[in-house]
């Protein structure tokens, strides 16, 4: 299968696994909530040990610490570096892919370098902030949600570029050229260095709330997940940075914003949620979930 027919498939997969999941009370509660979020952590103790188990719930409650969430940014980064170096040696991995990769136009030698430098870039601030920014918490999350977010960031940091794979292959790195940005490059690059501003600026304020504290920080006093819409806003800005001739987005990369959305806004409305039984639904009046103005 072609390599970025692969990366779409999985995406679109999980996209449907996050919007029918809603559907299924169940499911939502106890495989796709997690944290404070999670269903059974808000039951009393005795409660849980007296309910019986169906083999659904014994399957939701094989957990991991939510600070395993570092592992996404360790994998990412690692893997921007291994590509790194199949780029410049033109190695075995680079080669395997290129053989299944059906023709098609494809990204310039620049593309590909940005694409890569933007998801190198994003993967270190992200591991930077797990590393000095996240507290010891108990919370959980269901083990298959952890293995979903590492395969995420195997197929993104592949997608970034793999449009590219035909340029790579026939000119390797030797037809970078320096010279001014297009109108289409700036565009993106003021969006993904806005966004992760933005995001590492509320990733700060969450760091320093008092546990189950509602956020007050600026970006907060609109969108109760703010740092929601600039993940979104990143991976828009590479989508559009990466887009082959005569398209405006890469098909690949806006395959894995539509998981990333779909994924976040899931975990928005939750968040929501237990934000009104926690403070109650007068302090969110007026606070959209993650889109101002759409959701």
């Amino acid at each position: 299968m072609d390599p970025s027919l692969l990366c779409k498939t999985f995406f679109c997969f999980g996209t449907a696994v996050d919007l029918g999941g809603t559907l299924i009370p169940s499911f939502r509660e106890q495989i796709m909530n997690y944290g404070s979020r999670g269903i059974r952590q808000s039951e009393p103790a005795a409660n849980q040990s007296a309910k019986p188990w169906s083999l659904f719930e014994y399957v939701a409650s094989i957990q991991v610490s939510h600070t395993w969430f570092t592992h996404y940014y360790v994998v990412s980064v690692a893997l921007s570096i291994f590509w790194a170096f199949q780029f410049y040696t033109h190695g075995f991995a680079l080669k395997f892919l290129a053989s299944y990769t059906q023709p098609k136009d494809s990204m310039t030698t620049n593309q590909v370098f940005l694409a890569w430098l933007f998801m190198m870039v994003q993967g270190t601030r992200r591991l930077y902030e797990s590393l000095t920014l996240t507290k010891p918490s108990e919370s959980k999350m269901w083990i298959g949600l952890w293995l979903i977010g590492i395969a995420y960031y195997v197929f993104m940091g592949v997608s970034v570029w793999i449009e590219g794979i035909a340029t790579l292959s026939h000119n390797g790195l030797s037809s970078l050229e320096v010279g001014l940005p297009s109108i289409k490059t700036s565009i993106a690059a003021s969006v993904f260095v806005s966004a992760s501003i933005v995001q590492h600026e509320c990733h700060k304020h969450l760091a320093s709330l008092k546990k189950y504290s509602l956020p007050r920080q600026y970006w907060f006093q609109r969108v109760i997940c703010p740092h929601y819409t600039s993940e979104c806003a990143v991976y828009l800005a590479i989508a559009l940075l990466a887009a082959p001739p005569g398209q405006l987005f890469n098909k690949t990369v806006l395959a894995g914003l539509g998981f990333v959305a779909s994924n976040l806004g899931v975990t928005a409305d939750s968040t929501r949620k237990w934000y009104v039984t926690k403070f109650g639904a007068e302090k969110l009046d007026g606070k959209w979930r993650m889109i101002p103005y759409l959701y």
